[in-house]
């Protein structure tokens, strides 16, 4: 029955379905027949006018044509792609918090839309994006003062220069079904207003029987041309996820205190198994974003960009997550603690350009970024007792009876936080002649939190204001070359210490300062886009001293690794999309003999993804396409006394492009994981420092899952 529905659903035809000019906005070529390579890029934030491959720095842009060929319905799937860049699971497959160098990311302060601050802990639509760019390591200098885990930023679609009217249908696990309209096109004599429209609806039951899922997708992106040289961008979407019965997460203990107490990680279990999840358990995210932004042509190679975007992210988490002991038995509750609700309203102003001082040729850019986030908590946390499903076990999980009182009351909520950042940035990359240029950065940034008890009241505060600079040295010793030497020196809101540190109970610590040292190389050869980058990433973290009892900085992960990508074609008809990490990822003066100079919970030393397509020759249109992707060993803790298993996952899959009626349809077909193999897809640290008791998380990876789609235009 599954193989009739799938097959009526492929030659069926279509039936309908459901980008800020971010950091860097491509207008090289990007697409499949390009093999995926952006060329030149056209920055209209802090980035400033240069080609990628003249940045001093490690940055990837992942393509829209590669997500769509990708069929990725999640950031977290097409992120794979991306093997500089790591996640870590939050409250589920789709929260998550995204991160490179194995530094932790934080839930909103490293990403972006269209180069202005969000919240990603909730849920992002993919079909809604027309690329994402990864800049790595710390981007305080150009950003704000962030967690040095690097930027991600979102690139809304944007209105087409030619009519678009593209309908997906698509399958995918079990038995989801996806249906999405993309149309875009320009009105009047000279293009003088431009649409975007993306809707989309997705629902169907997951890989584990009794699941659901549902997804909702409706974007809108307008270019509005009042006068020549001026454009107005409006954006706006609404998304929402509702995902049931899905395996929830587990924990386990680690105990620095009594090594007896400390809980093993086992290996993964097979995730299609009925009972690691419930059917009434999961998460209803919704996220609602809109922007505005004016980009007015000054001439002479200068560009003015001022942009305001608000945002509301809406999260009734209710997810499983099972307890475990060292049988391999485990109690199940509901997830409950976690922040309801969150926004922001975040803004860029920046001025790019172009002048020469006598020999000297200079690319500036200056401008300000900063954002109002707030976070609410739930007003009435219930008890362990009324959140409690029951008991099962790794081996023999189960379904259990839901709470009599039902899930937890997220709807009753205070808000919790308050954050306000703004800074300005100013960037100059000087020009001495073809083969040598230095890049001058710095950021002067303002900062203010403020928490709030339950009653309304306000809790701790801190206002602080610090600057982070970034110098580079760059060298061409021929045009399609550059090599780099970069330092960076980067801020990050320091944290507040806990009330049981007498010394300094509930202050704010002051701005945290991470550095990094980085030397890359890039270049092209034939048609493939090299990148190399060696870097040496210290962030500072911070415990209560036994001695005083006071909280300080007392310790430092320091990271150091290679990245290495290859993006292009490797012969007339094979296109290459790779990347490796090597990655070092210690903790030192943790003040436990039992963590010190060990390795940083979940982060591998080795990790890689390739990708491989192949147009067949005999066959017009017909591409074959293998994906690998490898990640090493990873510690199960900090005392790293347990472990996560390597993992390698294969998916295979082909594309077919002909045409049907004169217009281009497109049948896309993968089988992901084929092996099946059985993993954990993260695992999370109880806190950053390596020094406290607690429980770690571990999430499974998704077991062998079929996708298929068609696409046409009209």
């Amino acid at each position: 029955m599954k193989r009739t529905v799938l097959f009526t659903l492929l030659v069926s035809g279509a039936a309908f379905a459901g980008d800020p000019g971010a950091a860097v906005v491509v207008t090289g070529t990007t697409g499949a027949d390009e093999a995926y390579r952006v060329d030149t890029v056209r920055a209209v934030g802090p980035l400033g006018t240069a080609k990628l491959q003249d940045q001093p720095h490690s940055m990837v842009v992942l393509p829209g044509s590669l997500i769509r060929n990708a069929q990725a319905t999640s950031v977290k799937e097409a992120l794979k792609y991306v093997p500089l860049a790591q996640f870590q699971e939050q409250q589920g497959s789709e929260v998550l918090r995204p991160a490179t160098r194995g530094m932790q990311g934080s839930n909103y302060q490293n990403t972006r839309m269209d180069g202005m601050t969000i919240f990603v802990t909730g849920a992002n639509a993919i079909e809604s994006l027309e690329q994402i760019e990864v800049f790595s390591g710390l981007p305080a200098t150009m950003y704000g003062p962030s967690n040095p885990a690097g930027m991600f930023n979102f690139v809304s679609k944007r209105p087409t220069d030619e009519p678009l009217r593209q309908l997906e249908v698509g399958y995918n696990a079990s038995s989801i079904y996806t249906a999405h309209a993309d149309l875009g096109g320009k009105l009047g004599d000279h293009g003088e207003f431009g649409y975007r429209l993306n809707l989309l609806d997705a629902h169907g039951a997951s890989y584990v029987s009794g699941s659901s899922l549902d997804r909702k997708l409706g974007s809108v992106g307008l270019d509005l041309r009042p006068a020549p040289g001026t454009t107005i961008e409006l954006n706006g979407n609404w998304y929402q996820l509702v995902q049931k019965g899905y395996p929830g997460w587990f924990t386990y203990s680690q105990s620095l205190t009594n090594p007896a107490q400390n809980v093993s990680l086992p290996a993964a279990p097979d995730p299609t198994r009925r009972g690691y999840g419930q059917s009434y358990a999961g998460v209803n995210l919704t996220n609602q974003a809109g922007n505005i932004r004016l980009l007015q042509n000054l001439g002479a190679d200068w560009v003015l960009v001022v942009g305001l975007l608000t945002q509301g992210v809406d999260r009734n988490i209710n997810t499983a997550v099972n307890v475990l002991d060292n049988a391999g038995n485990y109690t199940s509750s509901f997830a409950n603690g976690f922040a309801p609700h969150f926004g922001t309203v975040s803004n860029i102003a920046y001025l790019n350009g172009s002048f020469d001082t006598g020999r000297l040729h200079h690319e500036l850019s200056m401008g300000t970024t900063g954002f109002k986030a707030t976070s609410n908590a739930v007003l009435n946390t219930p008890s362990a007792a009324a959140v409690k499903l029951g008991t099962g076990s790794i081996n023999n999980p189960g379904e259990l009876p839901e709470p009599a009182a039902g899930t937890p009351d997220v709807f009753h909520q205070y808000r919790s936080s308050l954050a306000v950042q703004q800074g300005f940035n100013v960037s100059d990359m000087i020009h001495f002649s073809k083969q040598w240029a230095v890049s001058l950065a710095l950021s002067q940034d303002w900062m203010q939190t403020q928490n709030f008890k339950n009653t309304g009241a306000k809790g701790t505060s801190y206002n602080k204001n610090g600057v982070s600079p970034m110098p580079s040295l760059i060298y061409k010793p021929r045009e399609n070359v550059t090599t780099y030497l970069t330092y960076a020196s980067s801020l990050q809101q320091g944290d507040i210490a806990p009330a049981a540190a007498t010394g300094n109970a509930n202050m704010a610590l002051a701005p945290y300062r991470s550095t990094q040292w980085e030397a890359g190389i890039k270049a092209t050869v034939a048609k493939i886009d090299l990148t190399f980058a060696a870097f040496r990433l210290e962030r500072p973290f911070a415990n209560t001293d036994p001695a005083d009892n006071v909280y300080k900085i007392s310790g430092q992960q320091i990271n150091k690794g290679i990245e290495a990508t290859a993006i292009g074609k490797a012969g007339a008809n094979l296109t290459v999309v790779s990347g490796i990490t090597l990655l070092d990822p210690i903790m030192d003066g943790t003040g436990k003999p039992a963590t010190n100079d060990k390795q940083y919970t979940g982060m591998p030393k080795f990790k890689s993804n390739i990708l491989l397509e192949y147009a067949v020759p005999p066959v017009a249109g017909l591409v074959g396409t293998v994906d690998w992707q490898y990640t090493a060993r990873r510690p199960g803790n900090d005392a790293n006394t347990t472990w996560a298993p390597s993992c390698s996952v294969l998916d295979v899959g082909a594309r077919y492009t002909t045409r049907i009626g004169g217009k281009p349809t497109t049948l896309r077909l993968a089988v992901n994981n084929v092996t099946d193999e059985h993993y954990w897809s993260t695992i999370g640290p109880a806190n950053l420092t390596g020094v406290a008791s607690g429980s770690m998380t571990a999430h499974l990876g998704a077991p062998r899952t079929v996708a298929a789609s068609l696409s046409t235009n009209f």
